[in-house]
């Protein structure tokens, strides 16, 4: 995903530069920064996706999120008559 990220900016700048530099006196020119600004689009849009799935990968980022909202959401006082925590199977 740093790759991408990285190769992203680098064809944003260039396709930026391209247009405005040369864009309005060259077809070829403003066709070649169309084209490098929307591979920097589809670069971004897969080191976001594959940044995503290294993360899901990790317990840390999705397991304990989870345990922490389901115990913040089973104690809470007076819902339930007792105090809360009642050992649900949800956390498994």
């Amino acid at each position: 995903p740093g790759r991408l990220l990285t190769t992203a900016r680098r064809l944003a700048v260039l396709g930026t530069a391209g247009a405005t530099l040369f864009g309005g006196r060259s077809r070829v020119a403003a066709a070649l920064s169309g084209a490098a600004l929307v591979a920097a689009s589809a670069a971004t849009r897969f080191a976001v996706f594959h940044a995503g799935i290294a993360s899901a990968r990790d317990p840390k980022y999705t397991v304990l999120p989870q345990r922490l909202r389901l115990r913040a959401t089973s104690v809470q006082p007076g819902a339930d008559g007792g105090g809360g925590a009642d050992g649900g199977g949800a956390e498994g």
